[in-house]
């Protein structure tokens, strides 16, 4: 079977992209889906997610486990495919998890901030706005580089090692672009933009 670019529409539904599967392709699949659908169900449930949760983080694992061009190979060893799809639905677990617990942060946070503000007067409100326009600012005129860094360690809180890997440098040049970027922050002038 062809794999089918990333980047092309797709232009059939996905059950006119079964029927064209080479024999034998739904029966394994079936096979492997049936075997371990409710193992790895119930594993999603005890980590802590909902019913529509699980069966998302379990489906996304089949997904990725039959995107693996050895895929049928170790479908074949049921033990086998049972360790890889724990992981990886263990690994869709973590970032769901994660996910949920940075948007519950994030939750709390605006809503401690909306009842501070609730108490601020408007000289102070206005002082804050002015702050973050300043530094939305400062961030936008940095290279792209270093707006991404920021971006990932501090906005999306990734580790150093995690950024690194994911735009293609060492761990000590993201820590040189984040005291760079701390420091163009601090002395960065707000200028107005043109109307």
């Amino acid at each position: 079977m062809t794999p089918m670019p990333l980047s092309a529409p797709r232009t059939e539904p996905d059950g006119e992209l079964a029927l064209r599967a080479p024999p034998g392709f739904l029966s394994w699949v079936s096979v492997l889906v049936h075997a371990h659908r409710e193992r790895l169900l119930a594993y999603a449930r005890r980590r802590g997610l909902g019913a529509e949760e699980a069966l998302d983080a379990v489906q996304d694992g089949f997904v990725s486990f039959l995107r693996l061009p050895e895929a049928r190979s170790i479908a074949q060893s049921g033990d086998d495919a049972l360790k890889l799809l724990t992981v990886i639905v263990r690994h869709n677990l973590q970032n769901q998890l994660s996910k949920r617990r940075r948007h519950e942060r994030a939750r709390a946070l605006l809503e401690a901030e909306a009842a501070q503000l609730d108490d601020e007067s408007s000289d102070v409100l206005i002082a804050r706005a002015e702050e973050l326009a300043r530094v939305k600012g400062c961030i936008d005129r940095m290279a792209y580089l270093q707006r991404q860094v920021v971006m990932l360690s501090l906005l999306d809180e990734q580790p150093h090692e995690a950024v690194a890997e994911l735009l293609g440098i060492s761990n000590g040049y993201v820590r040189v672009l984040l005291h760079r970027a701390r420091e163009h922050v601090r002395t960065c002038p707000y200028d107005e933009p043109a109307p």
